[in-house]
């Protein structure tokens, strides 16, 4: 982006500063500046003077003899041929060794026999414009002497600065001395609104209709009706600003919308009248086979992907990127209507990849506009050609003064609230390494920057500008700060070495406390190979699709009859409780925490991959990202129990005790409470997803939100006889899923972590239930209670089945509590809602109260 530096001080003081000075400031800030080019296409003495008198040159019918008074000493003679040259016109004058654009030098010359000390200039020979009908014509303002250079302000510097795709803000000049105004802390200079030529006698929604098609592809669509304007040339100092910014000058009306595009970074189009059929504008898709002639004369051929701005009768304008043909200015264009709009940045990036296209305004749109800046910026191109006419107006040309409407159309459904960011000096000054830097220069700095603080201290709230897309984090705040604070200010220091250990990954913690946990629960750990073969898994009566056969093949195995890893724990513990029978020892309590494997292309045709196997296939947290792989063996974490017949011996003051699901079911439920689990659900297992364990006395175990965790259950007879054990005293066996366990303990500290100001109130319940009905039954139908406010958990303490219950029913008993994060409760406040409680259990459940 090329920057006049003559532009620039229109919005700040930059007196003082040279153009080094000020490029390094802007690369400080980070607008990398590419390169300074100094503008003086005026060298010498090209003054302003004035045509004292004139006479027909003797030798030649289109020449004259100009008597020139330039402030010096005595009047020059010039020879010229411009037609408009007579008395009293002010001009410009080449004085003799001056030099001109394309090194023109002027000499003292003769012509057709007459001497001529200078030459007087047409705009096109000063490079100005192209215009080249006559000499240039002066206000009768205009002071004799002056040089052109300083009136015209000719002599300039360009500053080329690149701009980074996330500061779409500095792709207009006014953001640009945001930022320097910020750093200089200098005043800055946004140009005020004007009054001139706005008449409240018509508006522009008596002229135009405007709508947006969606609010996904426009947030905001503006147009402001202008009439009695004429497409003149533009002031020469618009159209020096122009060019020096690379653009090319084209007449009052266009000009005036380009100016403002690199004043505001806000494209903006110019419309005929005429052209806008039916008097609507609107903002909406194209259809499919929808063809517009743009401004460069080719036809496109348009997608429903592609956003257009159509009249009436279809499309007049590639939205964001360029406008159509035929709808443009033209010479006898005397009415227009002024759009400023938003467009959807993705899509009009996606519509001008397409077409090869980029513009000016698409360069601008893809990285984002200021939505709330859209009125001013109309208000703004309206003024510019006001201001344009008057002083063509001073200049002689007979032209009418615009009129500008009143109100504009402005159609913005969803307006958003301005975003506020947490700021918390403390992590800032840590940033920075300055923990000296005082608040008030934090707030200075941001407030410069158009921030608008909403909440001090040592956590300040910043509302952020519309115009600022790029700050959407803590740390993007902490960087305005280091910027406009100056990088070379931050501490320069190496960073402590500290040398250690790494972390170890949190489930090896968790493994080990699981194993403490199981030993203070009183059982053994063994440890095993994980080796297991085609014979184990058919004692374990598993069908071929069943997921625990997706083994994982060895290549060379110890053992023959052991040729695969293993997929379950089960079988090294059936194998140690048989082995542990053999020597005499009855009652035997064992686990094993390892590591299961899985073959996953197996794995994923298995046709038996219910939920309860779902988790295994899984990657296990412990194989880490960079060694994933598609074909690498799926592995999980493990722990599994078993539990041998008897439970307790006999002794002389208790009777021998068979091990049953319940005795198993209070170690899991110990071991769960350990780590702060609460709400596993014991759900009757499906006879196909654990074949080795009957049906009658197992049970698979899910998290409160639906996660699967393990199984537990007493061995099925045929499996016990298939592994040498005793079926009528077959033991009971578990296992678990650790990641899933770790991953609901995480959960169950974080939700424990949170403090509670009201104590909770207790309520028992006896229900009367057909005997069909189970726990799980109960946490299911607790689970979708609809009108639950306060039942924070329930707990089952007693079952019973006899006299006073009748047939086919049985009691169950809970305890409730209730509880307020708000309030304690009171007797009224839980009574309603269990009313309400013991209505949905009636109907969910068929449960009277005992």
């Amino acid at each position: 982006m090329r920057v006049s530096l003559l532009w620039l001080q229109d919005y700040i003081d930059l007196q003082g500063l040279t153009p080094e000075t000020i490029a390094a400031t802007l690369t400080q800030l980070g607008l990398e500046v590419e390169g300074i080019e100094r503008l003086e296409p005026l060298k010498g003495a090209v003054v302003i003077g004035q045509i004292l008198k004139t006479a027909q040159h003797p030798n030649a019918d289109k020449l004259k003899l100009c008597e020139v008074d330039v402030g010096a000493d005595a009047p020059l003679r010039i020879v010229c041929g411009a037609p408009n040259a007579r008395e009293g016109l002010k001009v410009v004058v080449a004085r003799v060794g001056s030099v001109l654009p394309q090194d023109f030098k002027i000499k003292e010359s003769k012509i057709r026999g007459e001497s001529s000390s200078g030459m007087l200039c047409s705009q096109k020979e000063l490079g100005l414009s192209e215009a080249d009908e006559g000499i240039m014509e002066l206000s009768s303002a205009a002071p004799i002497g002056t040089l052109v250079s300083d009136y015209f302000k000719l002599n300039d510097c360009l500053i080329e600065v690149s701009i980074t795709p996330n500061r779409s803000d500095c792709l207009g000049i006014i953001g640009l001395a945001r930022d320097l105004a910020a750093r200089l802390e200098r005043p800055l200079k946004i140009p005020a609104s004007s009054q001139d030529g706005i008449k409240e006698e018509f508006s522009s929604g008596q002229k135009i209709r405007v709508s947006i098609g969606s609010s996904h592809i426009s947030e905001r669509f503006t147009a402001l009706y202008m009439r009695q304007v004429r497409a003149v040339p533009s002031p020469t100092w618009m159209q020096r600003r122009l060019q020096g910014a690379g653009m090319r000058a084209i007449n009052l009306i266009v000009d005036a919308t380009n100016y403002a595009m690199l004043e505001a970074g806000q494209p903006i189009h110019a419309y005929d009248e005429r052209d806008i059929k039916g008097g609507v504008l609107e903002v909406r898709s194209a259809r499919a086979g929808e063809v517009l002639q743009t401004l460069d004369g080719q036809e496109r051929q348009l997608l429903s992907s592609d956003l257009v701005i159509a009249d009436a009768e279809g499309a007049v304008g590639l939205a964001g990127i360029m406008g159509g043909a035929h709808s443009e200015i033209k010479e006898d264009t005397q009415n227009i209507i002024i759009e400023v709009a938003h467009f959807n940045p993705g899509l009009v990036r996606k519509t001008a990849r397409r077409f090869g296209l980029h513009t000016e305004a698409s360069h601008r749109f893809e990285r984002g506009v200021d939505v709330n800046n859209l009125a001013w910026v109309a208000r703004r191109v309206a003024e510019l050609i006001y201001r344009g006419a008057l002083e063509s107006r001073a200049q002689g040309l007979d032209l009418p003064l615009p009129e500008i409407s009143a109100q504009l159309v402005d159609v913005f459904p969803e307006p958003k609230a301005p975003q506020e960011i947490k700021l918390r000096t403390k992590r800032l000054k840590q940033f920075m390494a300055l923990p000296d830097l005082p608040d008030q220069i934090i707030q200075s700095i941001l407030s410069r920057l158009g921030l608008e603080l909403k909440t001090a201290g040592e956590t300040m709230v910043w509302k952020i500008p519309s115009w600022r897309h790029d700050l959407s984090r803590e740390t993007d705040l902490i960087e305005e700060v280091a910027r406009m604070h100056g990088y070379d200010k931050i501490p320069v220091k190496l960073p402590a070495m500290r040398l250690g250990t790494l972390a170890e990954h949190p489930l090896i913690e968790f493994i080990d406390q699981s194993k403490i946990i199981l030993a203070t629960l009183g059982l053994t750990e063994i440890i095993s190979f994980p080796f297991l073969g085609d014979s184990d898994l058919n004692a374990l009566n598993l069908d071929a699709q069943h997921p625990l056969r997706a083994t994982l093949k060895l290549a060379n195995p110890l053992v023959e009859g052991q040729n695969q890893m293993r997929s379950t724990l089960a079988v090294s513990l059936l194998r140690s409780l048989l082995e542990n029978r053999r020597h005499g020892i009855v009652g035997a309590r064992v686990f094993e925490a390892g590591r299961s494997f899985h073959e996953p292309k197996v794995l994923a045709a298995a046709t038996d991959l219910t939920e309860t196997w779902t988790h295994l296939s899984k990657q296990g947290a412990h194989i880490s990202e960079r060694a994933r792989q598609d074909d690498r063996a799926l592995e999980r974490n493990r722990l599994a129990g078993a539990i041998d017949q008897p439970f307790t011996l006999k002794s002389w003051n208790q009777p021998e005790t068979e091990a049953s699901f319940f005795h198993a079911k209070a170690i899991l439920l110990q071991y769960f409470q350990a780590f702060g689990i609460e709400g596993i659900s014991f759900v009757p297992a499906a006879p196909r997803a654990l074949p080795w364990l009957h049906p009658g006395a197992s049970a698979s175990l899910w998290t409160a939100d639906g996660s699967y965790v393990g199984y537990l259950g007493e061995l099925h007879p045929k499996t016990a006889k298939a592994f040498e054990l005793d079926g009528r005293s077959a033991p009971l066996l578990f296992e678990l899923d650790l990641e899933t366990v770790e991953s609901a303990t995480r959960n169950a500290r974080s939700f424990a972590s949170s403090s509670v100001k009201f104590p909770p109130v207790s309520r028992d319940l006896a229900l009367v239930v057909p005997t069909s009905v189970q726990h799980a039954d109960f946490a299911k139908s607790f689970k979708g209670f609809k009108r639950k406010k306060h039942l924070r958990d329930y707990r089952l303490f007693d079952v019973y089945q006899g006299a006073h219950i009748p047939t086919g029913k049985k009691s169950m008993a809970f305890s409730l509590n209730f509880q307020s994060d708000e309030k304690t409760l009171t007797d009224q406040d839980v009574e309603k809602e269990v009313e309400a409680l013991l209505n949905w259990l009636k109907s969910d459940l068929d449960a009277d109260l005992r």
